[in-house]
């Protein structure tokens, strides 16, 4: 019982000596060297009790240490700075929400009130980091951003730490739109604006540039016409512009003749009509002369 009193003690969540590489911890360029390359600092580590939890430290202090910076190509020789490393003070195994919320105020509480500039110039950071002259390192930038009056009094029945429109999701510890909105959910010539949660249109357009008869549809994010047409004369959407349905071409394969006015096919009366057709035939006013009967169309009922 001893021994594994003495081991469950030994394993514990608690800030513990580490080495760590100076390059990779502030994100330093290719051609940046640091001698000597790792420095040794307190980092939480430890297991447990539930898997739902991670050993994660609650107090941070900053401490600084003298490496020397090499520069290749070598244009002078090694240089010493004086770099600030985070060094965890105390640990606790917190839940991967509790663990959100404590990440802003970690930093915002170890930091001294009254920050000297870095002896360290402001480094060109890797991808996703930033620069940041207070602590004098690179650090990552999340996807999700704290709110300037969120302090560590808030709870989940007061401002939410995910803003408005937003929801924490707790298997990624990340802000996401609420309802499961998604890109896709937002159609046709529009997209999602992430930091409102909102469908917004992808090419907001100015009613001048949608020409003549049309203006701007803000819920189909495109530009449409308002034009009005006269019944005899429909509106063709795709040119704006209202057209005749029947046209000359048309009404002459039809047998008929174009009306410009009323856009429609008329048939002239006929200047000489046969009083009396032979038996067997009709007066037709289609071609105005007798044709046989059979060639009457039934009547439509």
């Amino acid at each position: 019982l001893a021994g594994i009193d003495t081991e469950w003690r030994k394993t514990q969540c608690m800030p513990r000596e580490v080495c760590v590489d100076v390059g990779k911890e502030f994100g330093a360029t290719t051609n940046t060297f640091f001698k000597p390359p790792c420095v040794s600092i307190y980092r939480c580590g430890g297991c447990c009790n539930s898997e739902g939890l991670q050993c994660m430290n609650v107090s941070t202090n900053y401490i600084s240490k003298t490496l020397f910076e090499i520069t290749v190509p070598l244009s002078h020789g090694p240089k010493p700075v004086t770099v600030s490393f985070a060094n965890h003070t105390s640990c606790r195994c917190m839940s991967k929400l509790d663990v959100y919320r404590q990440v802003h105020s970690i930093i915002r509480r170890s930091l001294p009130a009254t920050q000297t500039q870095c002896h360290m110039a402001n480094k060109t950071c890797p991808k996703n980091h930033i620069w940041n002259n207070q602590i004098c390192r690179c650090l990552a930038q999340h996807d999700f951003g704290f709110s300037s009056h969120l302090g560590d009094s808030d709870t989940s029945e007061g401002f939410h730490i995910c803003g408005p429109n937003k929801e924490l999701d707790e298997e990624t510890c990340q802000c996401v739109c609420k309802g499961g909105v998604r890109p896709s959910s937002c159609g046709p010539h529009k997209e999602l604006d992430r930091s409102s949660c909102q469908c917004m249109c992808k090419n907001k357009l100015l009613p001048a540039s949608c020409g003549p008869n049309k203006e701007f549809d803000e819920d189909k994010c495109q530009c449409v016409c308002k034009k009005t047409c006269p019944k005899h004369q429909p509106l063709n959407p795709a040119k704006c512009i209202c057209e005749c349905i029947e046209s000359p071409n048309k009404c002459f394969l039809k047998g008929k003749r174009f009306h410009h006015q009323t856009c429609s096919c008329y048939r002239p009366p006929c200047t000489v009509r046969t009083k009396r057709c032979d038996a067997g035939f009709y007066f037709s006013e289609e071609v105005c002369r007798c044709v046989p009967t059979y060639w009457k169309r039934p009547l439509m009922n």
